[in-house]
């Protein structure tokens, strides 16, 4: 979906903020060249937190979890 445009990747964000539980993690694989900073960004605006699980070789897997 990343091709899709950030504004399109942005909104599933958002979305899949409103349909976890109480506690439940959003994951994302992404690469740098495609975003991985304004992602990374993104996700602590919706979620007020974003975690670097792993970056290696231009991927980063982020964690954002919904705490309320």
């Amino acid at each position: 979906p990343i091709r899709a445009g950030k504004q399109t990747i942005f909104q599933i964000y958002e979305q899949s903020f409103e349909h976890l539980n109480r506690n439940g993690k959003f994951y994302c694989v992404i690469q740098t060249k495609h975003g991985a900073k304004s992602t990374q960004r993104k996700l602590e605006e919706v979620f007020g937190n974003c975690e670097v699980v792993k970056k290696d070789k231009g991927y980063y897997i982020l964690r954002s979890e919904k705490l309320e």
